[in-house]
């Protein structure tokens, strides 16, 4: 099996902002330069991960096994609870977490990106689901959270979005559709979010 990679670029330069706030008074003009800073971080990181995907560390959660596995030349273990995929930037320092439940059935897929700067704070974060559905044109409904933060770890902007396969929108409930119920954490910075996914640094974010 591989790790499955929603196309975020694409959704992103569709995806309306929506304050934090959910005020729906609120009209949200240019945004100011942090933001705009943040957004071409994010945006060149996926640019990147796309173009090197070789480059990615990629490890693996197996039934029965405390302590994660690295996948090496793509040579999977047979059974697969959870894919972890890490890029590290040129200083060595990891600028990127990718966490990929597996779904067994197949019918749906969840991802939880994290994105750090250079001081190893989040940024960015994304949460991305899409499950199969008859009733919707295309038979895939696609969802995003995505959040941006300020140093501080306060929410400066924030984006919500469910389409159908083609990015179109559906003005439809979120709950009308058989999304899994996965409870996830945001991590504030890198070593939370590594310790909280139990991904050991020094075993693993270092060269084959």
């Amino acid at each position: 099996m591989k790790s499955f990679f929603l196309p975020l670029l694409f959704f992103t330069s569709l995806f309306f902002t929506k304050p934090s706030s959910y005020n729906p008074e609120r009209v949200m003009g240019l945004p100011d330069s942090t933001l705009i800073k943040l957004k071409v971080n994010k945006t060149a990181i996926d640019k990147y991960i796309a173009g090197h995907s070789k480059n990615l560390i990629v490890l693996v959660k197996v039934p029965g096994k405390k302590n994660l596995i690295r996948v090496i030349n793509e040579k999977w273990p047979d059974e697969v609870e959870c894919t972890y995929n890490i890029m590290t930037g040129q200083s060595g320092k990891v600028i990127f977490i990718d966490k990929v439940p597996y779904s067994e059935s197949g019918d749906w897929n969840v991802e939880y990106k994290h994105y750090f700067d250079v001081d190893g704070n989040t940024y960015s974060f994304s949460k991305e689901e899409s499950v199969f559905d008859d009733g919707v044109k295309g038979g895939v409904v696609r969802f995003m959270l995505l959040k941006y933060y300020e140093r501080n770890f306060k929410t400066l902007n924030e984006i919500i979005r469910l389409t159908d396969k083609d990015g179109k929108l559906i003005k439809r409930d979120k709950a009308d559709f058989d999304f899994p119920d996965y409870k996830y954490t945001i991590y504030n910075n890198v070593d939370a979010c590594l310790n909280g996914y139990g991904i050991n640094a020094t075993q693993f974010l270092r060269p084959l």
